[in-house]
């Protein structure tokens, strides 16, 4: 009698088991199913697509279309006194050791920083007439702000960015 019951113990055990790492196993494919959705959906190649249709719709306003091309950043000068124009006794004081990199496409594609990280851009007019730019990522994620148009010439690009403070980013055509 005690075998029985054992073995009828062991069995069910046995059957709870198999019925268990069953549901786990369809489980664990389902959320495995949702990883896959969700990466083929934010995929490289989806983002190029979906980064192709945003860019093409850029609008460079007159008077800034040579912004497009490659560019180095070359100073940074802090503006001490928060007027948003560079003073002489700001510009001698100017940080050159940082280094950025931003590269402006015809298209509304950019690359940017270092990394040379891939994305779009698009040129924001504000209420008060200042040009903005403002950069995306491939997932269309903003990754700058506050970085304003002050000046572009066909050697020099200054923007003045504000973020907690003011300062001057001066880029050099590469």
């Amino acid at each position: 009698m005690k075998r029985i019951y054992l073995m009828m113990l062991v069995a069910a055990i046995s059957i709870a088991a198999a019925s268990c790492k069953s549901k786990s196993q369809k489980d664990a494919q389902k959320y495995m199913d949702e990883i896959a959705k969700t990466m083929k959906e934010n995929s490289p190649s989806n983002a190029d697509g979906q980064q192709k249709t945003n860019a093409a719709s850029v609008t460079i306003p007159q008077g800034i279309g040579n912004i497009v091309g490659e560019w180095e950043l070359v100073n940074v000068i802090g503006d001490r006194n928060g007027n948003h124009v560079i003073d002489a006794d700001e510009e001698k004081d100017a940080i050159t050791t940082m280094q950025d990199y931003l590269k402006l496409n015809a298209d509304g594609s950019c690359e940017y920083t270092i990394a040379k990280l891939q994305g779009r851009y698009e040129i924001v007019i504000k209420d008060d007439g200042r040009k903005s730019l403002v950069m995306y990522d491939r997932t269309g994620t903003e990754t700058t702000s506050g970085r304003y148009i002050i000046s572009v010439t066909d050697k020099e690009l200054v923007f003045n960015r504000i973020m907690g403070g003011s300062d001057f980013e001066v880029f050099k055509r590469l």
